[in-house]
């Protein structure tokens, strides 16, 4: 009777065995079907005080809440550019190049750069090249990929670590810190 015991025990063990390299194969699998990173472009909200207008490029310089300075093109259709002052609070829309590096799953956390060039987000949805993110506090972001192939590689739920690049760099691999 012990050795149907012990022969019952070295199956379940042998099952068991056989179950987890399964399931970390599929894991593997699962992480090595998404793309290391996406390349794409986001509207952010920028604002501040005016430092500088160049009228010839119609480039304003703006100093943010941070106290970084950022530059920005405004469009030909903005009208009294040359009358505004340096020292006015200004603020529009523009499109900034970002880079989402998918997370593998087990990475316990990435922590976002202090400068917020960097935050940690999570997919919410995919439709085409629109890959809508959630990041820790509930806000979403969307971004539009360059490309809808690679964006259909990750899945809602995927978590991504989301980072504002020079666009120059992106064939370059390079990311602004």
């Amino acid at each position: 009777m012990k050795s149907k015991s012990n022969s019952t025990k070295s199956r379940k063990a042998l099952w068991s065995f056989k179950s987890a390299l399964v399931a970390a194969a599929s894991s593997m699998v699962m992480t090595g079907a998404f793309a290391a990173s996406i390349d794409g472009t986001t509207s952010v909200r920028i604002g501040g005080k005016l430092q500088s207008v160049d009228m010839n490029t119609h480039q304003v310089t703006v100093i943010n809440a941070r106290g970084a300075t950022e530059v920005f093109k405004v469009g030909d259709n903005v009208p009294n550019l040359d009358k505004i002052k340096p020292g006015t609070n200004v603020f529009g829309t523009t499109e900034r190049a970002v880079r989402l590096t998918v997370l593998d799953s087990s990475t316990l956390a990435a922590t976002p750069s202090p400068d917020g060039n960097q935050t940690v987000a999570s997919v919410a949805r995919v439709d085409g090249r629109m890959v809508t993110l959630k990041d820790t506090q509930g806000a979403e972001l969307t971004v539009q990929a360059n490309s809808q192939k690679v964006a259909a590689t990750v899945i809602p739920g995927t978590r991504v670590l989301v980072d504002v690049v020079d666009a120059s760099s992106l064939s370059a691999g390079k990311v602004l810190k």
